[in-house]
């Protein structure tokens, strides 16, 4: 089979996973790019002729179509099985229910965790208010999600879906470097879910095993500034 096209971007990466484990899920060929460089590759004038945002991940199609958005990205891809396609809603409520997770997911959970995390691994500054703002959004939409999956071992219906691997594919961080052990007694449903996720072979075969978080990491101080001897 040939293959779908080609997903661009770093691959170790939770955005880059949603397509990768949709594409594995549905025995689909599709072409990454183990080598990609952030901050380099998505500045070429090459690229920028493509996807002018530079964002990642990005992906084009063998019939040259075009798509940026990491879940629009796997959305389209689990489409690409047909319209009886396991992962994508069999009715208009199963389909509007998966649509409410993803952008749930990408709109309400994914900002807070970043707010959260960013901070705390170096990918932004430490302002205090703010965080502490995130941290507490965070908790709340973890909870949500606790609360949803009281009864449920999938978000919509009774098999795995789209709104499953990007609902876990958004948790990954958290669960990897937020959420200690007493965190997780604390999100017991969310928890025993975000495992069921991730031990699902399509799952495993892209992103390995998922060491859950033994420690929260802490964030690390600036580096001082040496000071400069006064000359006499």
């Amino acid at each position: 089979m040939a293959p779908i096209g080609t997903l661009n971007g770093p691959l170790f990466n939770f955005r880059n996973y949603k397509t990768r484990i949709v594409a594995q899920y549905l025995g689909l060929d599709l072409t990454t790019t183990p080598d990609f460089k952030m901050g380099v590759d998505n500045q070429t004038p090459e690229y920028l002729a493509k996807f002018p945002s530079g964002k990642t991940p990005s992906f084009e199609g063998a019939n040259g179509f075009r798509l940026l958005d990491s879940s629009a990205i796997a959305y389209y891809v689990a489409s690409k099985a047909g319209s009886d396609s396991p992962l994508l809603g069999q009715t208009a409520e199963e389909t509007a229910e998966i649509l409410q997770f993803i952008l749930f997911a990408e709109a309400d959970f994914t900002p807070s965790a970043i707010g959260t995390l960013g901070p705390l691994l170096g990918f932004s500054p430490m302002i205090k208010p703010a965080h502490q703002q995130a941290e507490q959004q965070l908790a709340r939409f973890l909870g949500v999600l606790n609360a949803l999956l009281v009864d449920r071992t999938f978000l919509v219906g009774e098999r795995l879906t789209i709104a499953d691997v990007v609902v876990a594919c958004d948790l990954i961080m958290t669960y990897k470097n937020y959420l200690e052990e007493a965190d997780r007694k604390q999100y017991r449903n969310l928890t025993r879910y975000f495992k069921t996720m991730v031990a699902q072979p399509a799952f495993k075969a892209v992103i390995g095993d998922v060491v859950l978080c033994k420690e929260r990491v802490k964030p690390q101080a600036p580096a001082k500034k040496e000071k400069k001897e006064k000359k006499p």
